[in-house]
């Protein structure tokens, strides 16, 4: 019995693991996603403005 639950530990503690690198990954993933997000919202800003100034000259 106690190797059984022994054995359940050691599965969990494996799995815990791997669980903790895919939510580590998933959070570095989004982190990219979101700094790559803003740098495209600033370049249609900005081209936004530029076209807007040309309209207004």
């Amino acid at each position: 019995l106690i190797q059984t639950e022994l054995k359940t530990i050691r599965q969990f503690q494996k799995r815990k693991i791997q669980v903790e690198k895919e939510l580590d990954d998933l959070k570095e993933n989004l982190r990219n996603t979101e700094r790559k997000h803003q740098e495209t919202l600033r370049r249609l800003e900005g081209r936004f403005f530029e076209e807007k100034k040309c309209f207004v000259l």
